[in-house]
């Protein structure tokens, strides 16, 4: 069982999910990043997304 299975916990949520197909590589990545932010691989990639997400639209919005 790797770290961040071990912090998994059965919580109900009405967020929306979805699947991602990973290099091994790069799991391994989120895994040791994940580790030394204290966070869970989701939680992780959720804030990275969000980021991304948010840099998008910010220029977006400048090409409009």
């Amino acid at each position: 069982m790797n770290y961040n299975q071990s912090l998994c916990h059965d919580v109900p949520t009405k967020k929306p999910r979805t699947t991602i197909y990973l290099d091994p590589e790069l799991m391994q990545a989120l895994e040791e990043r994940a580790k030394e932010e204290k966070r869970t691989v989701s939680n992780l990639c959720n804030l990275l997304i969000e980021q991304a997400m948010n840099e998008w639209l910010k220029h977006r919005g400048k090409e409009s």
